[in-house]
Formats: structure tokens, sequence, C-alpha cells
């Protein structure tokens, strides 16, 4: 009696065994396909700042694509970071190893006191060779062999909205965030991002204008708020 429940019991202990060994490969086997598509079809963000409000407000995420090698004007992308402290070989290790075990949501080279090393969304208004200026918060563009300005509005196929307002006449310009400045033309390899909160946001009026290795991505879909719905 005694040898058969011996006997019983391993038979238990070994199915637990395997079954405990096959949930653990299975979750490796998900999360590592998961870790995948983050890589490189598509990951969240979350925009951290009210810097693309009212349509990308604080606190709401978005699907972005990383397959992405034909900029348009008006699309919303995340940029590299403009500024990028030097990590050293443990600092490197340490995100690649928390990248991994966190889905790609933990980005240990991320200063929270320098906005500037976080990745940001932007639109682009600006397309290679365009000539653009600012006035009150709206760009001018005059594209590549055309004769006149449009504002970017009738310029851009996809419709947006801009939160701005129109400054106090006796405010100092060279506070803050320029509103106007006068004409630039952008080389055949440049483009002009802005945030779409004008007022307060770094953006290519700070930078100046950006190459298209500086883009991680285009969004795709914003998912949450709900209310937010809506696909690029």
């Amino acid at each position: 009696m005694n040898r058969k429940l011996f006997e019983y019991s391993y038979e238990l202990k070994q199915e637990k065994k395997h079954k405990t060994s096959l949930l653990i490969i299975n979750f490796l086997v998900v999360y590592i396909l998961i870790n995948l598509v983050f890589a490189f079809l598509l990951f969240p963000v979350q925009q951290t700042s009210d810097s693309m409000s009212p349509d990308f407000p604080q606190d709401s995420f978005s699907f972005v694509t990383p397959l992405y090698n034909n900029p348009k004007r008006g699309d919303v992308v995340l940029i590299d970071e403009q500024i990028i402290e030097k990590q050293n070989f443990f600092k490197k290790v340490w995100h690649n190893v928390s990248s991994f075990f966190t889905a790609q949501r933990y980005d240990s080279y991320v200063n929270h006191e320098y906005p500037s090393t976080n990745k940001q969304l932007r639109r682009i208004v600006g397309m290679p060779g365009d000539e653009i200026y600012m006035k009150d918060y709206v760009l001018y563009i005059k594209p590549q062999n055309e004769k006149h300005y449009l504002t970017e509005f009738e310029l851009i196929d996809s419709s947006y909205n801009l939160t701005f307002i129109a400054p106090p006449s006796e405010w100092n310009n060279s506070i803050g965030v320029k509103g106007s400045f006068d004409a630039i033309k952008l080389n055949s390899d440049e483009y002009f991002l802005l945030s779409d909160n004008r007022l307060s946001c770094a953006d290519s009026r700070i930078w100046g204008s950006l190459k298209k290795d500086k883009f991680k991505g285009r969004i795709l879909l914003t998912y949450f708020p709900f209310s937010n719905l809506k696909i690029y």
C-alpha cells in the first residue's frame, strides 16, 4: 500500500513539475514575442507633457511604428533625444536588461531633470526644400519650386488642433519660445518639426531643423483616453 502511494505521489510530482516547466516556457516565449513586436513592429508611447495638446493630451497613450522611411508633412513622429549623455558599459547593460524585462516601458537613459533627454512626439510641418516663416505661432510655407506661401493648414491634408494665444502687445518676444520668425530655407535633408502646443514647448524653433535619422517612428493609433481614439 505504501509503495503504491509513493509511486502515485511521485507521478503527481512529475506531472506538476512538467506543467510548471511548460507554463514557464510558454510565458518566456510570449514575453520574447511581445518584446520583438515592441522592438521592430510597434510599441506604446505615453505622452508625459502637454506639448502636443489638445490632440495628444498629457498622459495619453499611442502606438508608434518604427517601420517609417517616408516622412510626410503632417505626420506626428517620435524623435530621438536632443541631449544624449554618454553611457558607460555597465549603464548600457542595465539599459538593455531593464528595457527587456519591462517590455520596453522603462528607459534608464532618461533624465527627468532635462526634458531634452526624452524621446518626444512632434509634428512634421516643414519638408526639405521648403521656405518657411512663422507669424503669431502659425507657420507659413512656400514649398520647393512654388511661388506663394500658404499656411500649414492649407498644405497639410490631415486636420489637427493647436494650442496658442496671441501674446499681449507689451509682451517681450525674446522670452520663451518664439511665436514669430523671419523666413528660412530648409536644405535637401532637413525637416522642421513643431509641437501642437505652440506656447512653451521645445521644438525646431529651439533645436533647429532635424534630419530623418532622428525619427524613431510614426504614430499609428491613439488608444487612450478612449475619447481620443484615432487611427493615423
